[in-house]
């Protein structure tokens, strides 16, 4: 009997804090925005740990959900930056002079997100309840010269918008994660094409793609 009682206070109080999941999201996410041609710079790319790791939550109803989005987010940087660049070293860690040095970069680039939010929330229908999701991702990359002075800067942002009816016996997390996905892709669109623009990026790309003078010309233009 005493254990029958416990069995049933246990129901209610989970029944009244709700439960938490974790959602892992896909890390095969691609970025959908091309462009012409890659700019023919070397880059290094380092991704800290702490956005590696990145995880965002917030609670539905009575019900928390924690989104690992690290992995993915790690992914869709990636994949941006060598869309942009003509070469993309992964740096293990965080950049040197002498590593930029060692390895030819024009470039060290370090990510870090900036903002996080992500909004949850369930409308409830008359056969299926329907789960909606809000959310919003900026990230930031700082692009370091060979003297680890910051060259450029670039902000890019996704957001995404889900909304999809409860499958039978769901949690609900593949629902939610529906405007995460989609605020990652977005993001990685708004990198390309924010790296792409960037007027400081660019200059130094025509630079590279300038044709060197000659000893003769240089020697005229100097008389």
């Amino acid at each position: 009997m005493q254990r029958m009682i416990y069995m049933v206070v246990c129901a209610c109080v989970v029944a009244l804090v709700g439960c938490s999941y974790t959602v892992k999201l896909d890390p095969n996410i691609d970025p959908t925005a091309n462009i012409a041609n890659a700019l023919p710079l070397r880059v290094g790319l380092f991704i800290p740990e702490e956005t590696k790791t990145y995880v965002m939550s917030d609670r539905s109803d009575l019900d928390k959900y924690t989104f690992q989005v690290g992995e993915a987010l790690e992914s869709i940087i990636t994949k941006s930056t060598q869309r942009v660049f003509k070469e993309v070293e992964i740096l293990d860690a965080n950049p040197t002079e002498q590593m930029i040095g060692d390895l030819a970069l024009d470039y060290a680039i370090i990510a870090k997100v900036t903002s996080a939010k992500v909004a949850l929330n369930s409308d409830e229908g008359f056969f299926q309840d329907s789960l909606e999701g809000s959310t919003q991702l900026s990230v930031q990359l700082s692009f370091l010269d060979p003297r680890l002075i910051q060259a450029a800067s670039v902000l890019a942002s996704g957001q995404g918008i889900g909304s999809k009816g409860r499958g039978a016996f769901s949690t609900g997390k593949s629902e939610y994660s529906a405007s995460v996905e989609s605020a990652l892709r977005n993001l990685g669109d708004d990198l390309i094409h924010q790296m792409y623009g960037n007027y400081d990026i660019r200059k130094m790309a025509d630079q590279k793609m300038a044709p060197a003078e000659s000893p003769a010309e240089s020697t005229v233009k100097k008389e």
